[in-house]
């Protein structure tokens, strides 16, 4: 039996009942959303396994919206529409989703693909990042968009967990002289990084201050005020 979370995003009423049945029978928990924006709040504030979304809704093409929502969930994601081209099925593809179906989907192909592709998946429960796009995902699946040295300084702490690693080292490693640097910009950036944790709601970064010392990178630990 499947228990994730499966976010269903189509704007039909009749196909929506229908898949929803059909996988909540299979086991899965079916979150349903109808709009653009409706998904993309359930996204901001839920953790879900898989999305399975609709092309052509009411508010918008979906293909357009796929880089931002792969900014908030590193879950496979299925299209399952009516837009069948291959231009469309290319650019889908390219946008960040891992498969495409074209209506009309046996239903009994969905729930395979879904299988297949959360096999595949991390689990949640663990920080980890697309390399590719710069986004740190927590362990309840949402993540942040992290600029270039915001990226260079959160992985130069999670390649070295629980190791202290200093202010020189991680000037260094953004390519800048330690002696010119000033400190107030990594404190900048480390602010910069914990607020877009919290507007993403990934929760509290396992970041800590270890003052005169450096930064760690500790998820065990209980997290620290810098």
């Amino acid at each position: 039996m499947q228990t994730a979370t499966v976010l269903l995003v189509e704007d039909d009423t009749d196909l929506r009942a229908e898949v929803k049945d059909y996988l909540a029978a299979e086991g899965f928990k079916v979150l349903e959303a109808s709009s653009l924006r409706s998904s993309m709040e359930i996204l901001q504030n839920q953790t879900v396994g898989a999305l399975v979304l609709d092309a052509g809704l009411p508010d918008g093409n979906a293909l357009f919206s796929l880089p931002e929502m792969r900014r908030l969930t590193n879950c496979p994601i299925v299209m399952m529409t009516a837009w069948g081209q291959l231009s469309q099925r290319l650019q889908g593809l390219q946008q960040g989703a891992d498969y495409y179906l074209v209506k009309p989907v046996p239903l009994a192909e969905l729930c395979a693909v879904l299988a297949t592709l959360l096999r595949r998946t991390p689990k949640l429960g663990s920080w980890h990042a697309n390399v590719a796009e710069r986004v740190l995902f927590a362990p309840n699946g949402h993540g942040i968009q992290l600029t270039a040295s915001e990226w260079i300084f959160v992985q130069q702490l999670r390649q070295n967990p629980g190791k202290v690693v200093s202010r020189q080292e991680l000037v260094r490693s953004l390519g800048q002289d330690p002696l010119d640097y000033d400190s107030r910009r990594m404190d900048t950036l480390l602010q910069r990084v914990r607020k877009k944790a919290q507007q993403a709601n990934v929760g509290t970064l396992p970041l800590h201050t270890r003052h005169g010392l450096g930064y760690v990178w500790e998820e065990r630990e209980t997290p620290k005020t810098a």
